[in-house]
């Protein structure tokens, strides 16, 4: 037994171990080295079975295993054993022409630069083959090219955004690829936008939110959606009813993004986020919204996350505007204080505390006009109008009476300071006119009157109450006075 067959039986023992170490560590590295050492080893084993080497049956050997890898990539239509079969001419090819010319020398200098030169070639081509972040995904680029080449890749995916700005994840067939390989299997790439953070899950386990751009994804591993970053706006309409129980429509909207803390977008960069934020969106987003009565499958309807605002603020708003009767709402008395404002400000302050425990800032919103429903709009307008119309009726009724009892108040007491002013100046004249020992007659005094009488008349106020026909009655009555004063005279 020679050592060249001692050598090639150790050889293939170490290439056995390894090929099965590579198996079960799921190690592809230890797997390829050991599988062509074992396959090589073994035509090596059989060239040293008839002393000295036999080249005639080292060559059949290479032959049948070429032979068997094209028939492995025919059967199971792989191109891994097309790829790995002519790998295997031309490595055989350079090592057995090499060692004839040259010998062991020959094999070191041309068979090893010949496969090793191609690999540090393809290792830094792959670096410009995808746009990547930094220097560590270079790895994970060199073996997605190898994976792509031998057909055993995991899926690809890129993630577009339509003419409308929703993401959409498509995965691109003409690739390849199955996120279940085993053997040579390679990672699978994701390309997304600056503003779209990849979601990756392997089915039953979610496995977090990749950084936009390139990302790498492993075994079992799928993207099920995407994460926009940027800032959304969702209007949705809501049917409420108004503490009295009259449905009442409104359309609402919500402003928001992805929780990003203080950080703010920044040329050259992903669009920031934070991971925490992206998971309690997405996991308040599985809740189950019940459309009717029952809890029955046909009744149930699952959520993404950006459709969160929508079904929290429908809820927030019909709470909001129960507390209100329909005349509190379309009907305001009070200017100052709107209800529509309120409703609004209730509406963002207790929609942001919600949101805010789901990963999800609130950037603004508001609402529109509040209407009733437009199926009994006009229905219910009418009734409104004529209820309305009673009430100012009355309403304006009780400002006439209060007015009308006011201005008599207003008469009664402005008569009992004249009468007091009257009686106040009438005595003081009739004091004086005492105090001269002059004896005073009936006509003195109504002349007095008529004086003092005359005297109030002047002021504007008191002139303006004063009916048409004043004037004329004080100077008829001073003329009868005259003209009797005279007669007794």
């Amino acid at each position: 037994m020679s050592d060249g067959f001692i050598i090639s039986l150790v050889l293939i023992i170490a290439g056995l171990i390894l090929l099965m170490l590579g198996l079960i560590k799921q190690r592809d590295s230890w797997l390829a080295i050991g599988g062509w050492t074992f396959l090589s080893t073994s035509c090596l084993l059989v060239g040293f079975v008839s002393p000295p080497f036999s080249w005639r049956d080292f060559a059949i050997a290479l032959a049948l295993i070429e032979v068997m890898l094209l028939a492995l990539g025919l059967l199971l239509r792989m191109r891994m054993f097309y790829i790995i079969g002519a790998l295997w001419a031309w490595f055989w090819f350079a090592a057995i022409w090499s060692y004839v010319r040259g010998g062991w020398i020959g094999v070191l200098l041309i068979t090893v630069p010949a496969c090793v030169v191609p690999t540090i070639v393809l290792y830094n081509v792959s670096r410009y083959l995808l746009p990547l972040r930094d220097s560590s995904q270079r790895g994970q680029a060199f073996r997605s090219l190898l994976t792509s080449v031998l057909g055993t890749n995991f899926p690809y995916y890129v993630i577009r955004s339509d003419e409308w700005g929703l993401n959409k994840v498509e995965h691109l067939t003409r690739v390849g690829g199955s996120a279940f390989g085993v053997i040579l299997a390679g990672p699978g790439v994701v390309i997304s936008r600056c503003d779209h953070a990849p979601v990756v899950s392997d089915g039953v386990k979610f496995k977090g939110v990749k950084t936009p751009g390139v990302n790498f994804t492993g075994y079992a591993d799928s993207v099920p959606q995407a994460v926009d970053l940027r800032e959304q706006l969702r209007a949705f309409p809501v049917k409420a009813r108004t503490k009295d129980g009259i449905e009442i429509s409104v359309l609402a909207f919500a402003p928001f993004r992805i929780d990003c803390g203080d950080e703010i977008p920044r040329l050259g960069k992903p669009f920031p986020f934070r991971a925490k934020a992206v998971f309690q969106a997405l996991h308040k987003a599985q809740l189950i919204e019940h459309t009717g009565k029952g809890q029955i499958p046909e009744r149930m309807e699952a959520h993404l996350w950006d459709d969160l605002p929508r079904v929290i603020g429908t809820r927030i708003l019909r709470d909001i505007i129960a507390q209100y009767r329909f005349d509190d709402l379309c009907a305001p008395y009070q200017l100052m204080e709107d209800p529509r404002a309120k409703i609004a400000e209730e509406f963002r302050k207790q929609l942001r505390k919600e949101l805010k425990s789901c990963g999800i800032k609130l950037v603004g919103g508001g609402i529109s006009n509040l209407l009733p429903d437009e199926k009994h709009r006009r229905q219910i307008f009418e009734q409104r109008i004529r209820s309305w119309q009673a009430y100012w009726v009355r309403h304006i009724m009780q400002r006439q009476a209060e007015g009308q009892r006011s201005r008599l108040r207003q008469i009664e007491k402005a008569r009992a300071r004249a009468q007091v002013e009257v009686i106040q100046n009438l005595s003081e004249r009739l004091s004086r006119l005492q105090a001269t020992g002059a004896l005073i007659s009936y006509e003195e005094i109504i002349r007095l009157f008529i004086e003092i009488i005359s005297q109030m008349a002047i002021r504007p106020l008191v002139r303006r109450l004063l009916p048409a026909g004043f004037d004329d009655s004080i100077e008829a009555i001073r003329q009868q006075t005259e003209n009797r004063g005279r007669k007794l005279a």
